[in-house]
């Protein structure tokens, strides 16, 4: 039979629909960019710790979900879906400009920058929300349900693609932009990693817009979802104030002011909101990609040696869309035919199953975790245990008949000793003890076959360190380094750093660790260490250097979840460290 006029008309692909396509390919494109690189952006240029970052960012994801529920309010009942996605656009892209100037604006203050950041994410998020609610509807609207079904597939799978395009693109090349490229005198670049998403959200409502006059525009329905949260509460306070009571169902209690539809339909959402109870749990699970999966991947050196290629800590949110576009191609053809021949078959058994997957990644997770971290230093019960650092560049001879130690300790070297705390000898669980320290003769700035005697305090469960150092000129002694030292591993594995110096160094003084691929470097003050306390740094491989001089040390490779100490020493016009 031949098609009418008006049938093949329908039957038409509306092409101007890739124009929302497009536009929602540059808006996720935006949207993943950004939030790749936020969880990094707030804990090292922000200087957030590990859980302040994770809140806001996952206040800032949690704003962006519940944004849509008011937004589509507006698309459906009073502005139109339309206007809404244009006026929330705007709001979308002026966040991204505020998220974008905050990056630069260091010389303002760290405060300033942190307030713009928090202002940038509301709009961003108030903006995205409110454009996810109504965008896909929006396409959907240009088609007509009983003469374009398959043109309606059709769309659905090119958006669900465009969405998945745009998102690996933007989760590869940001993390890029952010370490490679080095800008405003930094060793990364977060102005760019944030600026080419707001152009791409720029170009996203140019072409969104562009399509103005060939949108088909329905005019806002009547306030569906205001009539639905009516309807419940209406029903829920007529059961509990009528004298009589409706004993079919609870919602039948609305009856009389709204119609057997509405209480049908309403009846028929909270029946489907069973089959969603689950959908919570699963994306508050799934956003910890962007947090904790990330600052798990920045403990981790992310080198793939086949490839030889680096993966950036933020680049891992990439395999989301990249697995995405592959189910989506070979889904199907490939995996539903595997399911099926294992038994599953129906949408909630395909759903249960993938969610069993999704147990088993964090279960690997975990376990990853524990093994980049490892356990907590323990010191075995009923025992103390003390640290001595050679702050000198020579050999020093360490004795002691208390802890039945004789022992020599390297050039700016260290060494440490368990020892029983004795009840006989102890007020409480402290033990004091005699410790005799000796020089070599060749020992700068110390007289020949120089020894003193001293005490060092052992407590039982913990560990106390003690830095042999020039007080001034004339006088040496074992200076104990703090009340005792940290065995607790940072929650987030960070490594921690110390660093012992003498009087011969400057609080102003600063030391650098640049990495050995130049890619990074961050620099300390001496005075942060004033206190001779651990300090989080990140991982990598580092060349140390002194007020910009590099010293004759071994690269310092700092893995995840340790603690080092740095001890540095002059001699004379030389630098040595440990």
């Amino acid at each position: 039979m031949e098609l009418t006029s008006v049938q093949k008309e329908k039957s038409i692909y509306p092409k101007y629909t890739w124009l929302i396509v497009i536009s929602e390919l540059c808006e996720r494109f935006t949207y993943f960019g950004l939030k790749s690189v936020l969880i990094l952006y707030l804990t090292r240029i922000l200087q957030f710790n590990g859980e302040e970052s994770t809140i806001i960012y996952h206040s800032f994801i949690f704003h962006a979900c519940i944004m849509p529920l008011p937004s589509a309010i507006l698309g459906d009942s009073y502005w139109g879906k339309f206007k809404t996605i244009m006026y929330l656009s705007f709001f979308y892209a002026l966040g991204c400009l505020v998220l974008t100037g905050g990056s630069i604006a260091d010389m303002f203050g760290l405060d300033v920058q942190k307030i713009l950041t928090l202002l940038g994410l509301f709009f961003i998020s108030v903006g995205m929300g409110g454009i996810n609610s109504c965008i896909f509807a929006f396409g959907g609207e240009q088609f007509q349900l009983h003469h374009q079904e398959k043109q309606l597939q059709h769309y659905t799978t090119n958006y669900t693609l465009a969405v998945f395009v745009g998102s690996l693109i933007s989760t590869f090349l940001m993390p890029e932009f952010r370490q490679s490229i080095h800008c405003f005198g930094k060793d990364t670049c977060f102005p760019l990693a944030f600026g080419v998403p707001t152009i791409m959200m720029f170009i996203s409502i140019a072409i969104f817009v562009a399509g103005k006059n060939m949108y088909v525009k329905k005019k806002p329905e009547q306030k569906v979802i205001t009539r639905t949260f009516g309807c419940i509460f209406y029903a829920m306070r007529m059961k509990v104030t009528s004298a009589i009571p409706c004993q079919t169902h609870w919602l039948d209690n609305a009856k009389g002011k709204y119609t057997e539809s509405e209480i049908s339909d309403t009846r028929s959402v909270l029946d489907l909101l069973f089959v969603f109870t689950a959908y919570p749990v699963f994306w508050s699970l799934y956003s910890q990609s962007g947090s904790k999966w990330t600052l798990q991947a920045m403990l981790m050196n992310g080198r793939v040696d086949f490839l030889n290629w680096t993966i950036k800590p933020d680049q891992i949110q990439m395999l989301i869309p990249l697995f995405g576009i592959t189910l989506l191609v070979l889904v199907d053809n490939v995996f539903y035919p595997m399911f099926a021949a294992i038994g599953i078959r129906k949408p909630l058994q395909k759903l249960t199953f993938c969610g069993f997957l999704g147990v088993i990644a964090f279960v690997f997770a975990a376990l990853l975790q524990f093994k980049i971290v490892g356990n907590t230093t323990e010191i075995p019960s009923g025992q103390g245990r003390i640290y001595i650092y050679n702050g000198f560049d020579c050999h020093v001879f360490v004795k002691s008949k208390s802890l039945h130690i004789q022992h020599q300790i390297s050039p700016l070297d260290s060494f440490n000793v368990s020892h029983t705390v004795m009840s006989q000898n102890v007020s409480g669980d402290v033990m004091v003890v005699g410790i005799t320290i000796g020089f070599e003769s060749k020992c700068n700035f110390v007289s020949d076959n120089y020894e003193f005697t001293t005490t060092v305090t052992i407590i039982e469960g913990k560990e106390i360190s003690y830095h042999l150092i020039r007080l001034n000129s004339n006088t040496i002694a074992l200076n104990r380094v703090g009340a005792h030292d940290s065995l607790v591993k940072e929650k987030f594995g960070n490594p921690n750093l110390r660093i012992l110096f003498d009087h011969t160094f400057g609080f102003d003084d600063n030391i650098t660790f640049t990495s050995t691929d130049h890619t990074s470097f961050t620099s300390y003050s001496l005075s942060q260490f004033r206190g001779m306390s651990y300090k989080a740094v990140i991982v990598g491989i580092y060349n140390v250097f002194h007020n910009g001089k590099m010293l004759p040390t071994p690269t310092m490779d700092v893995i995840p979840g340790t603690f080092y100490t740095l001890t540095l020493q002059r001699n004379g016009d030389k630098m040595v460290t440990l």
